[in-house]
């Protein structure tokens, strides 16, 4: 079963009602004010960029987002479970002196921690850790009387622990017998439970028999410990904080107070308990023990669980159809058709033209644009029916209405920016239809970065800038961004947009230094191997002379060879003809003259 929190906040539902007729009525007369142009059907093929449906999808949007914030205020929540289960433990009745004596220090400094302040110091520690155990609280002095009935509640036993003082029970004195028998009483009485008495007490009975009725409650099956708390050395119960006031008795002496351990110790083992020094550091550690060697015994414990809140659920579902409103626009925007919005560089570049575009749409609207104080009524009535138009996307309108404005006031700065800002608008992409509309929109708004009005200097800059950007003229764009942060040093989109472009700049910069770097080695690779190239022709250059020299030199000595071969051959045949010449002379000495024949026969 779900209830809400605050019901009487689902009444602001009857808003998103209201918001959804008002929408239907203003689109009714937007059909209207259309059908004073033309034909519907012809004036829907002239405007290629508006969409039919979302509009009506970014509303349905919008709305349920209202709804979900309106229940989610409204805090749903569903009926929260009760469950049983079977906890153990023991119940124990925790008795605390509230006498005089235990505003005395509980050390042997005079001025330091009281025995009272250290008793709740133990209490509070020891209630911590009894985890699935019963407790109850008495205070005593001369008298003895519950404070908090046994519980298992414990955050109600620490706030009943912290409003204990000394004032609480106005006969003084101490009867520790008085304190165990009103324990004893406090029980709840149930059959096979465990039950234990711890005392914290400086142990100085004055009053009564502490150690008979300790005795008593040990014959009924309960434990009793004491926990003793002070000095033996005594100290003075001090009566303000200058510690210059001490209690003093009938006689005018000063009233020293001392830790009976002898008492206490009688007390606990007539108790079947155990004595404790509350000076001693382990002394809360000795205490949980001794209660948990006692049995415990299994209680029924009920646990009511808070209600389950369901708002988180409709606040994550506001806040994502709020994101999924952003996103979505009204109509196509033409010049971010070439940009890739699903690349991580493309993202980037469609957070910073949107920002850019959130900015100029804003501008025209702004409370110091709208109502320039040298305006004029006419003027003023054309201007704000054009920011209504602009605000809507119907650019074209706008203009209409802006060039009105200007003809009652042609210097109106005011005027001329929401008509350069239209026709920005208005042109889009780059096609040469828009072109010379584009032109005169920039013209118009570098004219006004000089502006008077400074809010008009201010957009006037930064649109330029989202201009420059969206061309790619990024030190153009730059200066743009410098110059609205002149203007308006507060203007976070001309800041962030500035930052975005200087960070491309130095992007491309270290990009060029690669380049050139690569270039260099390049350059530093080729004129190396040009060099290695001419070192080898010039090998080949020697080798080649040293082999022509080697021929010519083979030549030579083969020329030589072959002249003195001629000149023998020359000499001999010389040599040889001579002879011949001799023979056929007869020269008997050269074996010439006449040869002799033989006989006839």
């Amino acid at each position: 079963m779900v209830n809400f929190a605050n019901p009487k906040l689902l009444w602001l539902l009857a808003a998103v009602v209201a918001f959804a007729l008002l929408y239907a009525r203003m689109r009714f007369l937007r059909r209207r004010r259309l059908s004073r142009f033309g034909n519907p059907e012809v004036l829907a093929s002239l405007m290629p960029d508006v969409s039919k449906y979302l509009p009506a999808v970014k509303i349905v949007v919008a709305l349920i987002a209202v709804a979900s914030m309106v229940i989610m205020l409204a805090r749903p929540r569903t009926k929260g479970k009760i469950s049983e289960e079977e906890v153990s433990g023991i119940e124990v009745i925790i008795a605390v002196d509230v006498s005089n004596s235990m505003l005395a220090s509980s050390t042997d400094d005079p001025r330091g921690v009281s025995r009272l302040q250290r008793a709740k110091h133990v209490l509070n520690s020891l209630i911590g850790k009894l985890d699935n155990d019963r407790v109850g609280l008495i205070v005593f002095a001369g008298d003895a009387f519950t404070q908090l009935p046994l519980t298992p509640d414990f955050v109600s036993a620490k706030l009943y622990l912290n409003e204990i003082s000394t004032g609480m029970v106005e006969n003084q004195g101490t009867d520790i017998g008085s304190a165990i028998q009103v324990a004893m009483n406090s029980f709840s009485g149930m059959q096979d439970v465990e039950r234990a008495i711890v005392v914290i007490t400086d142990a100085e009975d004055q009053i009564g028999d502490g150690v008979s009725v300790a005795r008593a409650a040990h014959d009924e099956g309960i434990e009793v410990d004491v926990i003793g708390l002070g000095s033996g050395k005594g100290a003075q119960i001090p009566l303000d904080r200058t510690y210059t006031n001490w209690l003093k008795d009938e006689n005018g002496q000063v009233v020293t107070t001392y830790l009976n351990e002898q008492l206490a110790q009688e007390i606990a083992a007539a108790g079947g308990g155990v004595y404790i020094n509350g000076a001693s550091a382990s002394a809360l550690n000795e205490l949980v023990e001794r209660l948990d060697q006692i049995k415990k015994t299994n209680f029924e414990k009920i646990n009511y669980t808070a209600s389950d809140e369901q708002f988180p659920l409709f606040a994550w579902l506001a806040l994502i159809l709020i994101i999924v409103d952003c996103i979505f626009s009204n109509r196509k925007i033409g010049f971010l058709r070439k940009y890739n919005f699903f690349s991580r560089n493309g993202a980037a570049v469609a957070l910073l033209v949107l920002a850019g575009g959130i900015a100029s749409a804003q501008a025209p609207i702004a409370p110091a644009l709208q109502f320039p104080d040298n305006s004029m009524r006419p003027e003023r009535k054309y201007i704000r029916e054009g920011n209504e138009e602009f605000k809507q996307g119907h650019y074209r309108e706008a203009e209409i209405l802006y060039a009105r404005a200007l003809s009652v006031n042609p210097t109106s700065e005011v005027g001329l920016y929401n008509q350069a800002l239209t026709r920005l608008l208005l042109a889009g992409g780059q096609a040469e239809a828009n072109a010379e509309l584009k032109q005169n929109a920039i013209e118009a708004m570098q004219q006004l970065v000089k502006a008077q009005n400074p809010k008009v200097a201010e957009y006037a800059a930064y649109n330029l800038g989202n201009v420059a950007y969206d061309s790619q003229q990024l030190q153009q764009a730059l200066q743009s961004y410098k110059q609205a942060l002149r203007v308006n040093p507060a203007n976070q989109l001309a800041r962030e947009n500035y930052r975005y472009v200087e960070k491309q700049l130095q992007n491309q910069d270290q990009n060029q230094d690669q380049n050139q770097d690569q270039q260099d080695q390049q350059d530093q690779q080729q004129q190396q191997q040009n060099q290695d190239q001419n070192q080898d022709q010039q090998q080949q250059q020697q080798q080649q002379q040293q082999q022509q020299n080697q021929d010519q030199q083979q030549q030579q000595q083969e020329q030589n060879i072959s002249q003195s071969n001629r000149d023998q051959i020359l000499n001999a045949v010389e040599k040889k003809d001579a002879a011949a010449r001799a023979r056929a002379k007869g020269d008997p000495s050269k074996g010439g003259g006449r040869r002799q024949t033989g006989p006839n026969w």
